[in-house]
């Protein structure tokens, strides 16, 4: 039988199943009607949230993100970022190449999901990575992208 160290299957590959990945969402304010605003983690194995802080945060995102306003718009915006310690450790400096297919495997998730639900998203690669750390209050972690949420103006897009 495999196992990963977290005991749990997941939806993306993960060199050597360090798990480098975390994912934060910031709500925002009548953003999501079931989640108060704020700051999110998001826990694999629960398949939970837990809150980080009851701060909306997203009137600060696009100003790190070079004042790019459509994601003012967003009801949510997920961070994918990581903790690269926990697979280069394994694999020294290759171990940063890995981090990025598994976060660019995770965020493709993310949009098939998003457009399943009848949403849209965008991968937004374009911020300043100490502002984003400082609006997210992120220690150890790396930001890698931003991933606005929300409904999109032309629905009949995904119909």
């Amino acid at each position: 039988m495999l196992t990963t160290q977290f005991n749990m299957r997941r939806t993306t590959p993960s060199a050597g199943s360090t798990f480098p990945i975390e994912l934060l969402v910031a709500v925002r304010k009548k953003g999501i009607e079931e989640v108060p605003p704020g700051i999110y983690h998001y826990l694999p194995k629960e398949h939970a949230l837990e809150p980080v802080s009851d701060r909306d945060i997203t009137g600060d995102i696009p100003e790190v993100c070079f004042n790019q306003e459509f994601i003012k718009k967003a009801s949510a915006s997920l961070l994918i970022a990581s903790d690269d310690e926990r697979t280069t450790r394994m694999y020294a400096d290759r171990g940063e190449r890995y981090v990025y297919m598994e976060a660019g495997a995770a965020m493709q998730n993310i949009a098939l999901e998003a457009v399943e639900l009848g949403l849209g998203t965008v991968i937004v690669g374009a911020f300043d990575d100490s502002g984003l750390e400082e609006v997210f209050q992120l220690e150890k972690l790396r930001p890698l992208a931003i991933m606005p949420i929300g409904y999109p103006r032309d629905k009949a897009f995904y119909a």
